[in-house]
């Protein structure tokens, strides 16, 4: 599956040949990746990590933890492009931290590639940037095109919306929200908790005596553990179904979530239950390396990887013109076969992607995120017109 051969490495540089008797002269290609390797969402940037250090093979990149925190992300990207020279940036998971970085990337011209952290504002027309890219979904469209499959695929009508309270989680359901209410839906309560809560008992007791048909949640990392399992305990699941963003049950909680995540209703852009040629490869990659499958952060590494692959093999390994590095990322889009489908680039370097909707089952000992429904070729001009006026 991949398209370059990794002749070398030294520590913490990746050297990439593609052919031709220059490769022992031409100094190392560098990668910074910047991503929370600690804290409440570390297990994201770990699985993202994992994604990217699967396809160009036993690398060491050049990782910075941001501690999902802006400031601190701030500072090593400062420290990757200034003191370690890279040639190219990935990351972050968080969304404040890529908030915080945009300003410094986009004037320093290196190029960016976000593998996760998904704020609609960082690539719409305000803060897009040529020199940044995103390989996963905007919070408008996953959550958007999910508020009208609600309306035209289940029989509910009024929702509970719950949620972390920090930008990501309120740009999710805020996107939900416009659609679901589009198209006749009625939002009956909001509920919202701080990030890393210890204790969800409190907001479980909000919902008591609402009257709803559903829940819409998200949550991520550690939070959405305690939050399935504060559902199943208090004996919800059984009188709200549970709907959400894929991070609520992404599949490297499920083994921890078990049977309280049954059930569960999620829209996201991939699952490694996904039934494609490429996808079964992928997993089959991955399994064999981690004995487990791979996550929808190991995936979004992965395409981040492939992308950087690709346009520094048609580059021929001359990656000291940004200018020139940054266009091949954007026309490498349609030449890799990422996992999840066909991807391609709109004219603010967002993805343009298929997203599908995933219920957790348990198939055989394993539980899985099994696909329901696809939403195909979702851009974000289309789902972000609800505040993009």
């Amino acid at each position: 599956m991949r398209c370059l051969t990794v002749l070398a490495a030294a520590a913490a540089l990746l050297v990439l040949a593609v052919g031709g008797g220059s490769e022992a002269q031409r100094p190392p290609i560098k990668i910074g990746v910047v991503l929370p390797f600690t804290g409440v969402i570390a297990v994201n940037g770990q699985e993202t990590s994992k994604g990217i250090e699967l396809y160009f093979g036993k690398i060491e990149l050049l990782k910075e933890d941001d501690e999902a925190k802006p400031d601190v992300g701030l500072t090593k990207t400062r420290k990757l492009v200034e003191r370690d020279k890279v040639d190219m940036l990935v990351g972050p998971v968080h969304s404040g931290v890529a908030l915080a970085i945009r300003d410094y990337v986009n004037g320093q011209g290196i190029p960016l590639i976000i593998p996760v952290a998904f704020t609609r504002d960082m690539t719409a027309p305000a803060k897009a940037s040529p020199w940044i890219f995103r390989v996963v979904e905007t919070s408008d469209q996953g959550n958007y095109p999910m508020g009208t499959w609600v309306l035209k695929k289940t029989p509910y009508r009024k929702m509970v919306i719950m949620a972390s309270d920090f930008v990501a989680g309120r740009h999710s359901v805020e996107a939900f929200t416009a659609a679901f209410k589009a198209g006749g839906g009625e939002i009956v309560k909001e509920i919202y908790a701080p990030l890393n809560t210890a204790d969800f008992a409190p907001y479980m007791a909000q919902i008591s005596g609402v009257a709803a048909d559903a829940v819409y949640a998200w949550f991520a990392g550690a939070d959405s553990i305690r939050f399935v399992k504060a559902y199943k305990e208090y004996g919800l699941s059984g009188k709200l179904p549970l709907l959400a963003y894929n991070t609520l049950v992404d599949d490297v909680l499920l083994p921890t979530l078990g049977d309280a995540a049954l059930g569960v209703i999620s829209v996201g852009h991939y699952s490694a239950a996904l039934d494609t040629p490429e996808s079964k490869a992928f997993v089959r990659e991955y399994e064999a390396k981690h004995n487990s499958w791979p996550t929808r952060y190991v995936e979004l590494g992965y395409v981040s990887a492939q992308l950087i692959g690709a346009a520094v093999e048609s580059l021929k390994g001359e990656v000291g013109d940004r200018a020139a590095l940054r266009d091949a990322i954007r026309n490498a889009a349609p030449k890799v076969q990422p996992p999840r489908g066909p991807i391609k680039f709109d004219r603010y370097q967002q993805v343009i992607t298929d997203v599908y909707v995933m219920k957790v089952e348990r198939h055989g000992n394993r539980l899985v995120n099994a696909i329901v429904d696809r939403i195909p070729s979702v851009s974000q001009e289309d789902t972000w017109k609800w505040w993009n006026k």
